[in-house]
């Protein structure tokens, strides 16, 4: 490919830039104007929300995507009525775009960034908790690859179906169908956003395979929703009409996971999915019983969900055992293309036993990297 992902992300820092500039001063304008603004400019900072949103889903930057996935939900409900424009919305909505413009300026570190008060912030005036933004397991499974999943949450579906639109599952190759047409996946995501509504998108490195299975293939699916019909569809983003796939959101509803279905259990451990990632949470002694458990729940992790998250505040003791097989599976998480990462910083108790087997790393508390349990 002649873009790495350096590029990208250059591509989309700017992008993101160009787009903040424009939604302050359109919330500026809509502030000024009060009852008499014109509906253009709610609607225009909506589409630019939703461009960071779908832009960071695609290059992983998780942080991002939630804070403006919360300020699209907000600017929906105002543009729809549900919520009237005031100077205290208002003043939450530019809180919530300066922190994004924080997190895009620090975009290598924006994964470690909180988030929370802005996000809280916007719930209060919304009048709703977090789970009535993106509820908790509210999740509808998309079948996607070979015996993959893609999961959606449920209030991004109702927002996307709603005005008569239809819902289309846009199977893409990065290799063949973007970069071999010399397309960037960013000036897709443009190209759709003038037509209709890119709810999520997601790029499956973990079908890639290995050099013992050499596919050439990455996909990269886009759920996409739109009043036209298929056939327009797959003209505008020139796919074969068999990869343009009509969703019926109802279906989709009926197998919309509750919170805690899912869980697994590998003996004194459980591996509860939410949504694309799991949650594995350590006992208080990890002996050698619960280190094979972790193995085999990490591997179930690996196998099926897009990462896994270690909760392990209530730890105190380990051995060299526990940081072997963390090292392990980083390794085998990073081949697959997955994510592992850790709730909080490793306590200290555990970071000096950690430096003293010779993982000096875990001074800094960075065995792994760090990512929110929202």
């Amino acid at each position: 490919m002649s873009h790495d992902l350096s590029q990208l992300t250059q591509s989309f820092v700017e992008d993101c830039r160009e787009h903040l500039e424009s939604i302050e001063a359109s919330l500026l304008d809509i502030e000024a104007a009060g009852d008499d603004r014109d509906p253009e400019l709610l609607n225009g900072v909506f589409r630019l929300a939703h461009s960071i949103k779908g832009g960071a889903g695609m290059l992983g930057f998780d942080n991002i995507k939630a804070l403006a996935h919360k300020l699209e939900n907000v600017l929906h409900k105002m543009r729809s009525g549900e919520l009237r424009s005031s100077r205290s919305l208002l003043d939450a909505l530019l809180n919530g775009f300066d922190r994004l413009s924080f997190l895009v300026g620090n975009i290598h570190e924006s994964e470690h960034l909180d988030i929370a008060p802005q996000v809280e912030q916007l719930l209060a005036l919304v009048g709703e908790p977090d789970d009535a933004v993106m509820p908790a397991g509210g999740f509808a499974a998309l079948a996607v690859g070979k015996g993959g999943t893609f999961d959606v949450d449920a209030e991004s579906l109702r927002q996307a179906a709603a005005g008569g639109n239809e819902i289309y599952l846009l199977e893409f190759d990065l290799i063949h169908d973007i970069h071999g047409k010399g397309r960037m996946p960013l000036e897709v995501l443009k190209a759709l956003t003038d037509t209709g509504r890119i709810v999520d998108c997601k790029v499956d490195f973990c079908t890639v395979g290995d050099l013992d299975d050499f596919t050439n293939s990455i996909p990269f699916y886009v759920l996409f929703a739109s009043i036209l019909e298929s056939q327009y569809v797959a003209g505008l983003v020139k796919l074969p009409h068999d990869r343009v796939r009509h969703m019926d959101v109802g279906s989709l509803a009926l197998i919309s996971r509750e919170p805690g279905a899912d869980e697994k259990r590998y003996g004194a451990l459980a591996l509860r999915p939410a949504g694309e990632l799991a949650t594995i949470c350590l006992p208080e002694t990890l002996s050698p019983p619960v280190l094979t458990d972790l193995r085999n729940a990490l591997e179930a992790g690996m196998a099926d969900c897009e990462g896994v998250l270690l909760d392990w505040t209530a730890v105190v003791r380990a051995d060299l055992l526990f940081f072997q097989l963390l090292h392990c599976a980083k390794r085998s998480f990073q081949n697959r293309g997955r994510a592992l990462a850790a709730v909080s910083p490793l306590p200290q108790d555990l970071v000096r036993i950690c430096a003293s087997h010779g993982f000096a790393q875990a001074e800094s508390g960075a065995l792994l990297p760090l990512r929110r349990l929202d």
